[in-house]
């Protein structure tokens, strides 16, 4: 399945939140849940994700969230409800 999501990396140590969309494509994922089950576990992973690398660099710490996923027509299947858009988007 073809979808896209919307990355927060929050460099919390300077209150600064950016953010990326970037296009998934892959097989075993039919379902909602399913996509889920691959977002989590890859950040599990640690590596398999990274956002920070698609935003401007900020030499600080920082954790990165998923808040928002479509279908590959655009269709949102999932927004955070912590997410609020940011002025400049």
């Amino acid at each position: 399945m073809k979808f896209t999501v919307k990355w927060e990396v929050d460099y919390y140590s300077k209150d600064l939140k950016l953010y990326c969309d970037i296009d998934e494509d892959e097989d075993n994922v039919i379902t909602l849940d399913d996509i889920f089950n691959f977002l989590d576990e890859g950040l599990e992973e640690g590596f398999k994700f990274t956002p920070e690398n698609n935003v401007e660099f900020h030499d600080a710490d920082f954790n990165i969230e998923y808040v928002i996923i479509c279908d590959e027509n655009g269709k949102e299947l999932y927004r955070d409800l912590d997410y609020i858009v940011p002025e400049n988007q």
